[in-house]
């Protein structure tokens, strides 16, 4: 309730001057009092409707169907078959339509399958129907050459004895307590495959060596001017990746060019034959395999997963709407896709209840990732020909990906699966770790993330004992940094055998070079 008291007075009002950074504080936080209200009313309508029945204990949590892997029941064929499948029994019939119901009456979303705890019954569809033409050119791009590498190979590293691989861009200039942390943390929970990166060109040799005793193998990146027509127009920035391109892709800002290179990389790799993830690098850490949990990865129903961020349906503290978001009603993301896709495309009001999906963790099997990334590195060029207000750093990457899959632009709709938040291979903690309703700084929170007993960080949505109940991989902790980095010292053996990294022992199948 909002009262407003008004008092008259006969005393002469004050000279008024309009400052202009108490007018943008005022209508920031007004537009900061609407949404909370939005979101208030909106969270009462659905629970009124019976949606929220969970608690932040989880107390109607089925464990029948949370933690064991299960997945929508989806009937789909490899990507590498091209061969187009109907999607119209994603659901029940008798699952509610929060999304959009598509002509042919697929159910594009249903969150309250996944409140009750039916996970395999839970689906988070595009708001469009599968096309034919879709499909199609999407298939033409995947069988494009895949051009050769243009950075230089500085380490290629042994054959792992896994097919599995990580792919990332971490071209810091120092960044041994990275590596640590995203490296080690790998090596020391049983992973066993492929670690392919860039790299600072300048990378101090201390680096490399640690990098080649964890049986890394890495690009040395460049950096390089981007070409003038990317840049006509564009808006200036002092993120780096944004700002600039590297050496024999500077059609592509940074940002950009990692997917491109990430293609390129793994078409080298011969023996990448398993999953993959694409990664951001900076804040992602490893309590296990991440992909421990996923099967064969050539028997896959889906081939290609995205992560949800904590949306509305996957928040374990429902009374406070404020410490979720979701994709249609975050302004920024309609700031970067309005402008250059048209309201009327992107349609904001039809993902009012929709997910964020994450690009900094995107995992598929060797057909899956290569649709992933042959896709998106075509938009990114298409954007480049569109113009000013499509051009990094108007649109980036998360947004045009988002943008992308709920358009069904990567087709293949029944190969493609998002992952809620809360269970599967990839915890994203950045906005659980965040509360926008406490005075700054409001990052650092921790009353949202949950551990086991020995201290490790868990999906809440899984069920104990579930494969993946301890999170294996945690994104975005750097939000979380005034705890998490005391929990990094107490949990040291997740992610080293000794502080020293010179003294770190080579991965048993490289020792003999060491």
């Amino acid at each position: 309730k909002i009262m407003v008291t008004i008092s008259s007075t006969s005393r002469k009002p004050p000279n008024l001057r309009w400052n202009p950074i108490k007018l943008v504080t005022s209508f920031a936080v007004l537009i900061s009092l609407v949404n909370l209200l939005y979101a208030t009313i909106l969270y009462r309508t659905r629970a009124s409707d019976g949606i929220h029945h969970v608690n932040r204990e989880h107390e109607t949590r089925s464990s029948n169907s949370r933690g064991n892997g299960s997945t929508a029941t989806i009937t789909s064929k490899n990507a590498n078959t091209q061969e187009t499948t109907s999607n119209t029994d994603e659901a029940p019939q008798h699952a509610k339509a929060i999304g959009v119901i598509l002509p042919d009456g697929t159910v594009t979303f249903t969150p309250e399958e996944f409140l009750a705890g039916r996970l395999e019954n839970y689906v988070n569809l595009p708001n469009h129907p599968a096309k034919p033409e879709t499909d199609d050119y999407v298939k033409y791009l995947m069988e494009q050459p895949v051009p050769p590498p243009t950075e230089i190979l500085m380490h290629e590293a042994p054959t792992p004895p896994g097919k599995n691989a990580i792919v990332g861009l971490a071209s810091y200039k120092e960044f041994m307590k990275g590596w640590r942390k995203l490296v080690g943390s790998l090596r020391m929970n049983g992973y066993d495959g492929h670690i392919i990166v860039g790299v600072n060109k300048d990378i101090p040799e201390n680096e490399r060596v640690y990098l080649d005793k964890m049986g890394v193998t890495y690009y040395a990146i460049e950096t390089s001017n981007c070409t003038e027509a990317i840049l006509d127009g564009a808006s200036s920035t002092s993120n780096g990746v944004r700002s600039v391109c590297s050496k024999g892709l500077e059609d592509l800002k940074l940002e950009w060019g990692r997917y491109e290179m990430a293609r390129r990389w793994l078409n080298a790799c011969e023996s990448c034959t398993g999953w993959s993830m694409v990664i951001d690098t900076r804040d992602i850490f490893f309590q296990a395999d991440p992909f421990r949990s996923l099967g064969d990865p050539d028997e896959a129903q889906h081939d290609l997963l995205f992560v949800e961020e904590i949306a509305t349906h996957t928040n374990t503290f429902p009374d406070q709407p404020n410490r979720a978001k979701n994709l249609g009603s975050s302004p920024r993301y309609t700031s970067h896709v309005n402008p250059c896709y048209g309201k009327e495309n992107v349609n904001a009001a039809s993902l009012l209840e929709r997910p964020m999906l994450c690009s900094g963790t995107v995992i598929g099997n060797k057909s899956g990732i290569r649709r992933f990334l042959s896709k998106l590195v075509d938009e990114f060029h298409k954007n480049n020909e569109r113009g000013s207000k499509c051009r990094s750093p108007a649109t980036t990457d998360q947004w045009t990906m988002n943008y992308l899959y709920y358009r069904g632009d990567f087709g293949y709709i029944s190969q493609t699966k998002t992952l809620p938040w809360g269970t599967g291979p990839v915890l994203t903690v950045g906005t659980p770790c965040v509360n926008s309703l406490i005075p700054t700084p409001n990052h650092s929170q921790k009353d949202m993330i949950e551990f086991d007993g020995d201290g490790l960080i868990v999906n809440p949505h899984e069920e104990e004992g579930a494969v993946d109940r301890i999170a294996p991989t945690l994104h975005q902790w750097d939000r979380c940094h005034k705890w998490i980095n005391s929990w990094f010292f107490r949990h040291t053996n997740l992610f080293m055998t000794t502080f020293k990294p010179d003294d770190e022992p080579a991965m048993h199948w490289i020792a003999d070079g060491f």
